[in-house]
């Protein structure tokens, strides 16, 4: 019989807080769940689950959420480079030592 790992406390604190963030963004446009769901094309319950920051949502319909509600644009900014610290350290490890 195997033992299931439960999902790590940190990524599960920060899928509650974006679902809470998906839900605020979709009342202030004042839009019910059953509204999103059906213009995002996804089923009400993935709607309800990506609210309440269930890790199993795919990131499609993450993606066709935000669409809907405008904010595409946003997903640009997950893994953003320019907001690595690792990505700068590096960067700024491989410049020449001398000009």
């Amino acid at each position: 019989m195997s033992k299931l790992n439960p999902f790590p406390v940190l990524p599960k604190i920060a899928l509650y807080a974006l679902g809470s963030r998906i839900s605020q963004a979709r009342r202030v446009r004042e839009m019910t769940q059953t509204d999103l769901a059906r213009a995002a094309d996804l089923g009400l319950s993935t709607v309800v689950d990506l609210e309440a920051g269930k890790p199993g949502v795919s990131l499609g319909s993450l993606a066709k959420v935000m669409e809907t509600l405008g904010l595409l644009g946003q997903l640009d900014e997950v893994f953003d480079p320019h907001k690595d610290p690792q990505f700068t350290e590096q960067a700024i490890r491989k410049l020449p030592k001398r000009a």
